[in-house]
């Protein structure tokens, strides 16, 4: 089993756009349950998963397009069409769509950064637990996953943060990475 694993690790490819099928909700919970199960210094919990499918899914790319719209005001520019049409329907890349949120539990003596690595663990763990399953995944993050109007949509404070966006879902026909051939070079220092 324990080559199954360290394969499954190797071959996980990012894959940017996805189709159905997507994980049903018993695959779903399943792959919430291996996120949960990622290292948490203290058992905090510093995790809240979002899940976006189908009209909410939709819904949610008016709140990316807003975003990016207020963002734009921000340094004068105007966006164009072309630009709002992107962040509201950047979700369509994949039929299911997960926020992974890091809750900042306050803790004396667990550090922020430790709960929002645990958070991070937790995402990895999800799309390791999609591939196991057989589907493809995408961790993607950029401005939306910074910006306050989209924490407050998902109910973040500003201590909290938006990890990802986990993208899951089976890649287009004909959608093959090649194989990624890990190289340690200049990477590894032995004491």
């Amino acid at each position: 089993m324990g080559g199954e694993v360290l394969d499954l690790i190797q071959a996980r490819r990012s894959i940017g756009r996805l189709v159905e099928p997507a994980p049903s909700d018993g695959e779903l919970t399943r792959i919430l349950e291996a996120a949960v199960a990622a290292p948490d210094h203290g058992e905090l919990r510093p995790w809240k998963f979002v899940i976006l499918r189908g009209d909410a899914k939709d819904a949610f790319g008016q709140v990316l397009q807003d975003a990016y719209v207020a963002r734009c005001q921000a340094i004068g520019a105007e966006p164009t069409d072309g630009q709002l049409k992107k962040e509201r329907t950047k979700l369509g890349r994949a039929p299911l769509v997960v926020i992974v949120c890091a809750i900042n539990q306050h803790s004396d003596e667990i550090p922020w950064v430790e709960q929002l690595l645990a958070a991070g663990a937790a995402a990895q763990n999800m799309l390791l637990a999609a591939g196991a399953l057989g589907y493809a995944s995408m961790w993607r993050t950029g401005p939306p996953a910074y910006d306050p109007r989209v924490m407050r949509a998902v109910a973040l404070t500003d201590h909290d943060a938006i990890v990802g966006f986990v993208y899951l879902g089976t890649p287009a026909e004909g959608r093959e990475l090649p194989p990624h051939e890990p190289d340690l070079e200049g990477l590894v220092e032995y004491r």
